[in-house]
C-alpha cells in the first residue's frame, strides 16, 4: 500500500481556530457545561448556590472558553462529587486528568 503525502495548511488551521465560529461553537459548549453544573443544585456553608464561572480563556493559538469553580469549597466538590466532570459529561465531552510524566 503506498503512502499519501499529506500537506497541512497550518495557516488556515489557525484562522479556523481564531474565527468567531469557532469561538461561538466553544462558548456554547461552556455554557452547557456551566449550566449542567449549576443544575446539579450544591451550596456552600452560607447557603448560596455554588459558583459556577464560565469564562473567555484564549491562549495565543485559539480561542477558548473554560468553566470553573473559583469558590474554595470547589476543590472539595470536584473531589468529592466530581461536579465538573460529570457536567462536561453531560455535555458529550469526556473529561480526563492529565498525566505528569516526571519529566
Amino acid at each position: 500500500m503506498a503512502l499519501e503525502r499529506i500537506t497541512i495548511d497550518y495557516a488556515a488551521v489557525a484562522e479556523l481556530l481564531h474565527s468567531p465560529e469557532f469561538e461561538q461553537e466553544i462558548r456554547a459548549v461552556a455554557e452547557k457545561v456551566g449550566e449542567a453544573a449549576r443544575a446539579s443544585g450544591h451550596v456552600v456553608t452560607s447557603g448560596e448556590p455554588l459558583p459556577i464561572d464560565v469564562y473567555s480563556d484564549p491562549d495565543a493559538d485559539r480561542v477558548g472558553w473554560s468553566v470553573a469553580i473559583r469558590h474554595p469549597a470547589g476543590l472539595g466538590m470536584e473531589a468529592r462529587y466530581g461536579l465538573l466532570k460529570r457536567a462536561a459529561e453531560t455535555a458529550g465531552l469526556s473529561a480526563e486528568a492529565e498525566q505528569d510524566d516526571g519529566a
